[in-house]
């Protein structure tokens, strides 16, 4: 699927579908043109309710009078545009023109308060997942025919524009692939599968790639990480990727993932209803693959360092077991109360690991952590824990320009006291039950020193269940906004 803008007149636009927005109370510019054009029929038909103005609603009409393209669907934009509702007015009017031909977008009328660069961004990168469908194992699938070209209607015409909207396809490839390694089955997209798709990767974007076995684990002392990795005959791995588009030795960034390719609890078995999900575990990885690949098509000004860590957690006869203590990579002893509590054992090792060998200048983890944060955000927000507040509110930005939106939740003395152990320097849980995302956040700052961090906490945001199952691919787009920043610096 290509992407490109289009000028002109919006009638002479010769397409498979056009997309039109309407205001519930007025008709956007590119309306108003079908409008005349056909005699007043847009305006007879929102006063009949065949057209509607209210967010979302979608009419389509085939060989619209005074339209070149085949179809005209028509969606509604509600009294004035709203940006947070641009992803999903959008994607439903794309919905209504999947079809093997060009469709036409009009979306820079439909938020006249907005950046137009903005405004053609995201909508590349919703336009370029809009027709993203997991990929399947079914034997006989479904044809499904995705636009051949998805244009943006730019009347005056605009340089910046047309780069902003290729951009943002650019990201929403990077989106999708962070979902296509979400939504694979564990028992293909194990630790060893990932480390050979990040060498390719690597060869593919121009990346270094370093994998690490578990000897050479061993060898490090990554107590934590192999602690987890115990349980499962499936050998971990540590795969370390860098680009080098900033100055040559310039600190880099640093994004950490988690990579759990399966979570069974381990001893702390989970339970049963929903556990398949749980092949959900590694998008924090995934979502650091997808940044550090976009960053690097981009041609971003920054180094980056991206560290992932991917194991199973498993209940074998070698699994680690409530009480045992394990000693990390920074010399802190853990006991383990919960072997559920993994993904923090990964995370603390990587992170200490990053702040030593590569001297970032800041560093940003992901990771689908804690149930807790789903309890506090729900699922449509991911928490954001920092312990640096120029770190904190750079987060917060990008989360609000990419319409990826994360909150901070507190990071405090007293849950880091509620993680003291008789018998090692920290337990991986607390003593009680409150506040679980921020008892884990406050594990991880143990380990990343005096270096800018911040912690997402993507439970909620990483993948959707039900009928929509699958993964989202946040939060590639955030920190795509993040890194950006940076590069302007």
């Amino acid at each position: 699927m290509k992407a490109s803008i289009v000028k002109g007149d919006v009638l002479d636009l010769a397409c498979g579908a056009l997309i039109v927005g309407v205001f519930k109370d007025s008709l956007t510019p590119s309306a108003q043109a079908l409008d005349k054009a056909s005699g007043g029929l847009v305006s007879k038909w929102m006063e009949s309710g065949d057209i509607h103005g209210c967010v979302g609603k979608c009419a389509e009409f085939f060989g619209f009078p005074g339209a070149k393209a085949e179809r005209v669907i028509f969606v509604g934009l509600g009294k004035k545009g709203k940006a947070r509702e641009l992803p999903r007015i959008l994607k439903l009017g794309l919905e209504k023109a999947y079809l093997g031909k060009e469709v036409v977008i009009t979306c820079l009328e439909w938020l006249p308060d907005e950046i137009p660069e903005w405004i053609a961004q995201t909508a590349g990168r919703i336009a370029c997942n809009a027709f993203d469908r997991p990929r399947n194992y079914k034997t006989k699938d479904i044809d499904w025919k995705k636009p051949k070209k998805i244009e943006l209607f730019v009347p005056d015409g605009n340089e910046d524009i047309e780069t902003a909207f290729l951009e943002g396809f650019t990201v929403g490839e990077g989106v999708r692939r962070t979902k296509e390694y979400g939504d694979m089955p564990a028992n293909i997209c194990t630790p060893k599968f990932m480390a050979q798709e990040c060498m390719q990767l690597g060869e593919e974007f121009g990346l270094d790639v370093s994998v690490y076995d578990e000897k050479a684990l061993e060898k490090l002392g990554m107590g934590c990480l192999l602690g987890v990795a115990r349980g499962s005959h499936q050998p971990a791995r540590m795969v370390i990727m860098e680009y080098h588009g900033g100055k040559k030795g310039e600190a880099p960034v640093a994004l950490i993932g988690k990579g759990l390719t399966f979570d069974s609890g381990g001893i702390s078995l989970k339970p049963g209803k929903g556990m398949d999900e749980m092949k959900y575990d590694m998008c924090g990885a995934a979502s650091m693959i997808g940044a550090i690949t976009t960053a690097a098509e981009l041609k971003l000004k920054v180094n980056i360092v991206a560290a992932l860590g991917f194991t199973e957690n498993m209940p074998g006869s070698a699994a680690t077991k409530p009480g045992d203590i394990l000693k990390s990579y920074s010399g802190k002893t853990v006991e383990i109360l919960n072997t559920d509590a993994e993904g923090r054992l990964v995370l603390c090792d990587l992170l200490s690991f990053v702040k030593d060998k590569f001297k970032p200048k800041c560093m940003v983890d992901a990771a689908t952590l804690t149930g807790a944060c789903i309890i506090a955000l729900g699922n449509d927000i991911s928490g954001l824990f920092a312990n640096d507040e120029e770190m904190a509110v750079s987060m917060l930005m990008a989360g609000d320009a990419s319409l990826d939106p994360c909150w901070r939740l507190p990071l405090d003395i007293s849950f880091t006291n509620s993680l003291r152990s008789n018998f090692a320097d920290l337990a991986n849980i607390s003593d009680g039950r409150g506040a679980g995302s921020s008892t884990a956040a406050a594990f991880l700052e143990e380990f990343v020193g005096d270096t800018p961090w911040a912690h997402l906490d993507i439970a909620g945001t990483a993948w959707k269940s039900g009928k929509e199952k699958g993964a989202t691919g946040r939060p590639v787009p955030l920190l795509i906004s993040f890194l950006k920043d940076l590069d302007i610096e």
